[in-house]
């Protein structure tokens, strides 16, 4: 889904940006994702989305410091 790998990109562009670490979308929550993009896309509400992006970036950075500490 090239919208899926397009919108990681400038996400993870923007993350790295400002900061932050890449955020890893699993594997297990790839569909899941899909479909709050596709929510978000088609109906302007954002909520799922933020979320599951929320609770991987929160992941991502726990992951890192594992791994650094």
């Amino acid at each position: 889904m090239a919208i899926g790998r397009t919108s990681r990109l400038i996400m993870n562009f923007e993350a790295i940006k400002h900061g932050y670490t890449p955020i890893i979308i699993k594997n297990e929550i790839r569909s899941k994702y899909y479909e709050a993009l596709d929510k978000a896309h088609t109906t302007f509400d954002y909520t799922d989305f933020v979320k599951m992006v929320a609770n991987s970036c929160e992941e991502s950075l726990d992951l890192y410091l594992k791994v650094i500490g």
